[in-house]
Formats: C-alpha cells, structure tokens, sequence
C-alpha cells in the first residue's frame, strides 16, 4: 500500500512553513485518462455481480468511497450490503487499475504541472499537499509514474472519507500528528479544478484556487467564491505568483 517517503515520518524537527497548499489530483495536476474510471466499473461489477457502468459525472469531483457507495445504492444494495461490499471492491479496484494505469499511454501531467510543483516544493514556507478523492494508494499509482508523488509530504483522500467536504479536516489533522504543523483555515489553500472543489474550500472557510478546464463548470465554480479562477497551468509563472502571493496574505 501507498506510503510517504521516508523524510515524512513524524516529529519532524523543523520551522512550520507559513502555508499548507492541498491539490486535488484528477482534472488539477493530471488527465488521467480512462483506466481509473474503467477500473472502478470492472471491481464495482465483479463485485456486486451485475455490470455497472460509470460516466464522467459519476467520478467527476468525487471520492472513490462516495463514488463506490453511490454506485452500489442505485443497483438497489441496502446500506448494510453496501458496507458489506465496500472492502472487497476498494481491493479489486487497487488490483485492476495497478496493471490497466501503467499499461495505458492516454494519461498525462498538464503543462506546467511539473514545474510547479519542482518550484513550489523548493519553498521553506510552503507545505504541499493532497486532498483528493482518489483511495491514498490509487493516488500513489497516478502520480508516482509521473515523479511528483514525493512533492507531498501530507494528504487527505478518498480512503479517509466519502464525502469530499471532510477531507480539509482530515488534511489539517494529519498536518498536526504526522507532522507536528498546525495550519489553520485561514493558512490553507486548496488548488482543484471542479464545482465540487470550490465547494468543499467554501464549506470550510478555506481559499480556493480553481482551475477551470470545462468552461460548462465556470458558473457554479464562480457560485461559490474561489479566490481565483484560471483556465489552465500553462502559464507556470502566474500559477506560481498566484499561489505564492496567497502565502503572503
């Protein structure tokens, strides 16, 4: 299973930095194709014996909990059932998209993302983080063939919670007892790139950076008030400055 690189054990001795960044993964730093999404499908059918099919709005925004739980509730699975089938399908689905991730050449970091993160990981008073929906090793198998997983020393995913909304939490308090950085709201920025993102920073008080890919998602992106609003990571330099300015607030 997923685990942090050895430099992140507990008890770090060092100066907190000034600011926890949290970034979603899926639609933020990368496209990941279709192999996550088929992968969930494939676990949640063999599973639950009956084929089950996924579109982008089932996944989009969401944690592979909620995603799975969903999924089972519209088959007709009572909760009991479901809580049942949950640690069964969670394994399959780390199974199968182990082997389909890799074997699949559609998925890809969006321009800049790698320098960015190569820039901002340098910072003393910048933390990086995750806050994502993918189950902790599914983000592990996306962004470690890409070299970017060792950017994050903290995360909050979608091993942790089914709903979204909970996870900025979870984040802050792995921070406090991984390692011994304690961020308030006000000190955290979350970096995503759906509806759901803005609304998960709105509902608790925290800063938002959206990056807007589908321009369908700008009116209710904008309903919920991020801190900024751009439409791709293109351009390295303002992505930076605008993270780095928020640091300075």
């Amino acid at each position: 299973m997923a685990k942090y690189p050895e430099h992140r054990s507990k008890n770090l001795e060092h100066d907190q930095p000034e600011k926890l960044v949290l970034f979603d993964i899926d639609g933020t730093l990368l496209h990941g194709g279709t192999s996550a999404r088929e992968s969930l499908a494939v676990a949640l059918s063999e599973v639950a014996g009956k084929q089950i099919a996924l579109q982008t709005e089932d996944v989009a925004g969401n944690t592979d909990l909620g995603i799975f739980r969903r999924a089972l509730e519209r088959e007709g699975f009572e909760s009991g059932e479901i809580d049942h089938l949950l640690p069964p399908t969670i394994e399959r689905y780390l199974e199968v998209v182990a082997e389909a991730y890799p074997a699949r050449n559609d998925q890809y970091l969006y321009p800049g993302i790698k320098e960015l993160m190569a820039r901002l990981h340098d910072r003393d008073d910048i933390r990086l983080g995750l806050l994502t929906g993918n189950l902790m090793e599914g983000a592990r198998i996306k962004l470690e063939p890409f070299d970017i997983w060792h950017h994050f020393a903290v995360g909050a995913f979608g091993s942790d919670a089914a709903n979204r909304n909970d996870l900025p939490g979870i984040a802050l308090r792995k921070a406090r007892d991984e390692l011994g950085e304690h961020y308030t709201a006000d000190q955290t920025l979350i970096v995503g790139d759906t509806p759901r993102d803005a609304l998960c920073a709105e509902v608790n008080d925290i800063g938002a950076l959206i990056i807007c890919r589908r321009p369908e998602w700008l009116e209710e992106i904008q309903q919920h008030h991020p801190y900024l609003i751009v439409n791709s990571t293109e351009n390295v330099e303002q992505m930076y400055k605008t993270i780095t300015s928020f640091t300075d607030e």
